[in-house]
Formats: C-alpha cells, sequence, structure tokens
C-alpha cells in the first residue's frame, strides 16, 4: 500500500520515497532518479548502497539521509522524514468476569491527545482512552468475554492479547447477564433453554440436560467445570437417522431428543421409570393418542401426554429430577410439554434405548 510519495531535487538528482508513513513494521521504497551511485543512511542505524533500494521501518519518526552522485560528477546530500506508527498493548491474560481490568500501552511516536480503543473477540469496541504527552494509555474495562483483544488508533492497531475469563459460579436463584449468556450459548447447542437473566427452573432443567449429555455430574450448578465443558461442547448426534424426522429417549442420559433432519433439534432432559417394579419400554414406536391438557391415566395425571405404546406417554410432570424416577412414562418438563405436543404428530416415530 503506498501512503505517500516524496521527491525531493538537488542539481540533476531527484529522491523518491514511498510511503513516507504508516503503521510499522512500515517497508519503504527509496529511489535517486538521476544518479549514478548512491548511499543510504535510513537513520536508524543502518544503510545500504544503490540507486534503488529498500529498507523496513520500527516504529519512530526517523530520517533517511541520502548521498547520491550524478551523471555529471556532482553530488549532493538530502534527507526525507519517515514516520512508522506503533501501537503496544499489554494486559491481564487471566480477568475476573464483569471485574474492572486494566490495559495499557502507548503510542509510538509519542502524541498526545490520540483516542487509542480497545476492541474485543467478535470486533466490538470495549472501552477507549486519551494518550498522555508521553503517549501512553490505560484503558479500564469489564471484560464478560474471552478471547483476543487489540489496541486501536488512527494509525494502526496493536498485536492482540489473549485474555481468558474466570467465570462465576451460578446457581438456581440467581441474576446476572451471565444467565443470559448461559441460555444463548446452551440454545446454540441445541439445549432447550429459556431466554433472561434469571437462572429459574428452566435454567435448571437445561442445565441438568447438559450435565446429563456430557457426563458431568448432576448438580444443577454451573461451576468451573461446567464452564470448561461448555466451551468446547457440540450438540449431540442422533443414534437414529432415519426417520429423519422424530424422537428419541435416551434412557443412559436421561434426555430426549427432538430430531429433525436426521440431526439433533431439540435436548430436552428426562426422568424414566425409577419405582421399585416400574421400567419404561425400549425399541421402536410410534406416537398413536394425544390429549391437550391433563389426562387422568393409570400412571397419573399426565399434562399434554402423547402416547407411544400401551399407556405410556412423553408427558409434562412438576417434578423432573436428574434421575429416573416415574412409573415408567417419559416425564419432561411442564414448560416444554407444549412444544413437544404441538409439533410431534400422530405417527410420529419415537425411538426409546
Amino acid at each position: 500500500m503506498r501512503w505517500g510519495l516524496v521527491a525531493t531535487a538537488f542539481l540533476s538528482v531527484t529522491i523518491q520515497t514511498s510511503p513516507t508513513s504508516g503503521p510499522a513494521p512500515l517497508r519503504v521504497t527509496f529511489h535517486a532518479d538521476g544518479a549514478t551511485a548512491a548511499h543510504w543512511d535510513f537513520g536508524d542505524g543502518t544503510a545500504a548502497d544503490g540507486v534503488a533500494v529498500e529498507h523496513t521501518y520500527a516504529a519512530g519518526r526517523w530520517n533517511a539521509a541520502v548521498t547520491s552522485q550524478a551523471a555529471d560528477g556532482s553530488s549532493s546530500t538530502q534527507t526525507v522524514p519517515i514516520t512508522a506508527y506503533g501501537l503496544t498493548l499489554r494486559g491481564p491474560t487471566l480477568a475476573r468476569y464483569g471485574k474492572r481490568s486494566v490495559f495499557r500501552g502507548a503510542v509510538v511516536p509519542a502524541e498526545a491527545g490520540r483516542r487509542v480503543t480497545l476492541k474485543g473477540p467478535r470486533g466490538g469496541n470495549v472501552a477507549s482512552a486519551l494518550t498522555n504527552t508521553a503517549g501512553a494509555y490505560a484503558i479500564r474495562a469489564h471484560i464478560r468475554v474471552p478471547g483476543r483483544y487489540t489496541a486501536t488508533s488512527s494509525s494502526g492497531a496493536s498485536s492482540a492479547i489473549a485474555v481468558r475469563v474466570s467465570l462465576p459460579r451460578l446457581t438456581l436463584g440467581a441474576r446476572a447477564p451471565l444467565v443470559a449468556q448461559l441460555g444463548d450459548r446452551l440454545r446454540r447447542l441445541r439445549y432447550a433453554a429459556p431466554y433472561g437473566a434469571s437462572f429459574d427452573g428452566r435454567m435448571l432443567d437445561a442445565v441438568y440436560a447438559f450435565q446429563k449429555v456430557q457426563g458431568l455430574p448432576r448438580t444443577g450448578v454451573v461451576d468451573a467445570r461446567l464452564w470448561r465443558a461448555l466451551g468446547s461442547a457440540r450438540t449431540p448426534v442422533p443414534r437414529y437417522t432415519r426417520p429423519a424426522t422424530h424422537l428419541e429417549v435416551n434412557k443412559g442420559r436421561q434426555v430426549l431428543y427432538v430430531v429433525r433432519g436426521s440431526r439433533v433439534a431439540l435436548v430436552v432432559p428426562v426422568s424414566t421409570a425409577g419405582l421399585p417394579g416400574k421400567f419404561t419400554p425400549v425399541g421402536r414406536f410410534a406416537i398413536y393418542r394425544k390429549v391437550v391438557g391433563f389426562d387422568p391415566s393409570p400412571l397419573g395425571t399426565l399434562y399434554d401426554p402423547m402416547y407411544f405404546t400401551g399407556g405410556y406417554a412423553i408427558h409434562g410432570n412438576p417434578s423432573v429430577p436428574p434421575f429416573p424416577a416415574s412409573h415408567g412414562c417419559v416425564r419432561v418438563p411442564m414448560w416444554v410439554a407444549p412444544h413437544l405436543y404441538e409439533t410431534n404428530p400422530y405417527g410420529e416415530t419415537v425411538y426409546v434405548y
């Protein structure tokens, strides 16, 4: 990229320099038109000979000097100012979620009043500050997202710093913006999770489902181990791909997969048979009866049941613990049951394994 062109003439020699300013490292091309020989002192302790040369500058202000010889034997010395802009950044590699962290650095050459902006992993502006007379700045920011942070100014950008974020422990009843981020991450992984910043019973259901699928202790607590798992987790894969649209009840993990297009579209926690002498049948079945609302049955009063064999149904229940506890049916949370009822028609395939 050409940032500028400077041409200076002395006798019959013209000096061309491009660019004369820009972000460091700045690669500059020098040319002495009309000269038969030239010696270049780049001003940073290095030199070169030749009519046309290139040099890369570190951040700073420099004066390049050339002593050239023309065809008529005359010689001249000329200077050209070069400015290579730099921006440094240093800061914490581990930040506490939502707590203030300080990022420091400087612009080179030093310049007072230049605005420096800290940009986050997604490219958004986090916070900014002005440089002092020494060109230094200090940006104070509340860090909530791990990733690479960069300082930028009108003259360039710094190298990035990788920042890890120490996330707090979340439990039922917590209210914080981080709860909304938790829900967003779970939904992207296809778990049924609510919106909002409140860790309510619905969020607890989503956390249980994630812990079940990931093989984590079913505590319902979002701790450091869960945060780490959440950062590397992927949407689970169904056991069956045909038919492309179906339901799967995984008794081992105590979850239900809503499969669409042969992929898991929704993960719901369930509780299957857990009482002595009770069982949940396994095999391939189909929804043959549906009852909207509450339906009394030999296995208790069921909410929005979808019967798939005998008197066994997938249905809503106020109690869906993270372990088998039903009489034999497949319990799902009350707040998810209407969605399952509305989106799974008669004849829908149900696998239980």
